[in-house]
């Protein structure tokens, strides 16, 4: 004997003609509408992916431009594995562009403040034409009125409804950004001059991970345009 295939609950309540009209894949869109519209906050869209933009750059006039092709770099932080994270990250985005780069922690592994006399003697005697130094500036928060999504194909069965209840799928909410800005200093040794700063914004990453990743991205990518690097 061959069953009947069972309607699911929520169409209990339709009348059997219109039951009867409906494909499976239709029925599959007015259950989402129905999540959505009882649920809502369940069908927020997700925030996009972090994106590092540098919003300000200061160069030395002072500085000729040469391409720098031996960096060491610095992440300035009381926490050191974010300390070692950033450093990784930057000196991988540096040697993709096939520069030579090194994290400070391979010199000086140990935690806190790193003492200034023994850096500089490390760094003049390896040979480094520049250093990069990285910190984490501030963070600020700002409260964002997201719109309602406005009705969808999916919801048009709900036309003969109370208009109140078919306005929107998703009601409008708030949405706390959190915007982090990164300063991040370049030092021509060869000249013994400041040569670029740059500050980088990173709106909504997911972790520090992300941060980090993102911001060393942007900053070897900028490097690149302005031939720091080559």
């Amino acid at each position: 004997m061959i069953q009947q295939s069972q309607q699911p609950v929520v169409f209990a309540w339709f009348p059997p003609y219109l039951r009867a009209m409906l494909g499976s894949r239709v029925r599959l869109r007015i259950i989402a509408g129905i999540v959505c519209l009882f649920g809502s906050a369940g069908c927020r869209p997700s925030p996009p992916p972090a994106r590092t933009t540098v919003s300000q750059a200061w160069r030395n006039p002072d500085f000729a431009g040469e391409a720098f092709s031996e960096l060491f770099v610095i992440g300035v932080g009381r926490n050191d594995d974010y300390r070692r994270l950033y450093e990784d990250s930057m000196v991988h985005a540096l040697q993709e562009e096939g520069v030579m780069a090194q994290a400070s922690w391979t010199l000086f592994p140990e935690t806190g403040k790193l003492d200034r006399a023994r850096v500089l003697v490390a760094v003049e005697r390896a040979g480094f034409d520049a250093v990069v130094i990285a910190r984490l500036r501030e963070v600020r928060e700002q409260e964002e009125l997201v719109p309602a999504r406005p009705a969808t194909s999916s919801d048009l069965y709900m036309a003969g409804y109370d208009q109140a209840y078919a306005v929107n799928s998703a009601p409008a909410y708030y949405r706390t950004n959190r915007n982090y800005r990164v300063e991040t200093s370049i030092y021509d040794l060869r000249h013994g001059i400041l040569a670029r700063v740059y500050l980088s914004d990173t709106l909504n990453p997911d972790s520090v991970d992300e941060l980090i990743h993102s911001v060393s991205a942007r900053i070897v990518e900028q490097m690149k345009t302005e031939g720091l690097i080559q």
